[in-house]
């Protein structure tokens, strides 16, 4: 009784986003998305796999996944599902859903339609051990120490001076001088390396800034002249240099899942930057693209990846040029968003993605 109790409480596949975000007016009259003819009626969930990766066994559109996700909204996590969890698929009221099986196969799933199953007294499972929507270990990096900052805020902040070893620090217990704006003594200070600037393609204007946090400092003393000093607590595998700024350690609010959705942007964007310093993107690399939270990105969201149309020339109008239409060559799905720039994580591509190639939200259909 108490292991199916806990089967019903990792619940039916469903995200916690609004299904107005996906559902809106104008997408009312769409017809369902289309499950693909070798969808798997039984499927065990395995470690590894990842809900893009289960979308797509069942969906041409994986972005459109929660629409076929059965609900249960009596369960507090539905959205989490585990490996060894069996998904089927299920025609249910005239319309084919996917859920866990609970023991009762798609009568099962139907009891928890219906809300004839209360789980309100069970324990809901951690979140650690769940199925995630893109491999975490992938955008790790981007997730600690890498963040995005104004310029001209970055360049008012405390700079490092000297150490007391008037040397290079590469460990923690080093005592550092910074100088600027006074620091508060007995608060934690991270130190930030500062890296290459983003430009908006279409202004040339500088958008973003990215910093690299090295290490955390504790301020131990604060003199009249600006000079603070810093035990250093923390480093992150680089040695603090003369020059890295110094403010506040950001806490950049990462969801612990995330759940891929169509982009609900208020323009296009474009890749701006491909990580880790290789030239064009494939699946499971990291790009930076100029869409972030003043846009309306959010974790989770997901865009299609447009390579520009080559330019041919009409031969049979006098060598005319002309520009082919743009063709989907990807798709991106957004993890880590700041005020005009996120880091975004290749879900598929079927050429190389490279920067300047166009990002607008998948089609509906």
């Amino acid at each position: 009784m108490k292991m199916r109790l806990n089967a019903i409480v990792k619940g039916l596949l469903i995200t916690a986003f609004s299904s107005a975000m996906l559902m809106t007016n104008a997408h009312a009259n769409n017809p369902p998305p289309s499950i693909k003819a070798d969808a798997p009626n039984r499927y065990i969930v395995k470690k590894g796999d990842t809900l893009w990766d289960l979308s797509g066994r069942y969906l041409d559109s994986p972005w459109r996944w929660k629409e076929i996700w059965a609900t249960n909204t009596q369960i507090k996590n539905p959205n989490l599902i585990y490996p060894n969890d069996v998904l089927i698929l299920c025609v249910i009221q005239g319309k084919t859903l996917v859920g866990v099986d609970t023991g009762e196969g798609c009568a099962g799933v139907e009891k928890q339609l219906a809300g004839n199953v209360i789980a309100s007294t069970v324990a809901v499972t951690s979140v650690a051990n769940s199925i995630p929507a893109i491999p975490r270990a992938a955008i790790q990096h981007w997730l600690d120490k890498t963040l995005i900052v104004n310029p001209k805020d970055f360049n008012t902040t405390p700079y490092v001076l000297a150490s007391k070893k008037r040397n290079l620090i590469t460990a923690s217990g080093d005592k550092i001088y910074t100088k600027g704006v006074p620091l508060i003594i007995g608060q934690r200070y991270g130190i930030y390396r500062e890296g290459e600037p983003y430009v908006e393609p279409r202004t040339q204007k500088v958008i973003g800034l990215e910093v690299t946090q090295v290490a955390t400092g504790l301020v131990t003393s604060v003199e009249e002249n600006g000079v603070s000093s810093l035990q250093l607590t923390d480093s992150y595998g680089k040695e603090v240099r003369e020059g890295d700024r110094v403010f506040v350690e950001l806490d950049n609010a990462i969801p612990p899942v995330f759940y891929p959705v169509p982009a609900t942007v208020s323009r296009g964007g474009l890749i701006v930057r491909v990580m880790d310093s290789i030239s064009s993107a494939a699946k499971g690399s990291v790009v930076a693209i100029n869409l972030g939270s003043n846009q309306g990105a959010k974790a989770g969201d997901v865009l299609t990846v447009y390579q520009k149309g080559p330019l041919v020339r009409d031969t049979k109008d006098n060598d005319t040029p002309v520009r082919l239409p743009n063709e989907p060559s990807g798709m991106v799905m957004v993890f880590n968003t700041f005020d005009d720039i996120s880091y975004a994580y290749v879900l598929n591509s079927e050429l190389p993605l490279n920067v300047g190639d166009q990002l607008l939200p998948p089609p509906y259909l």
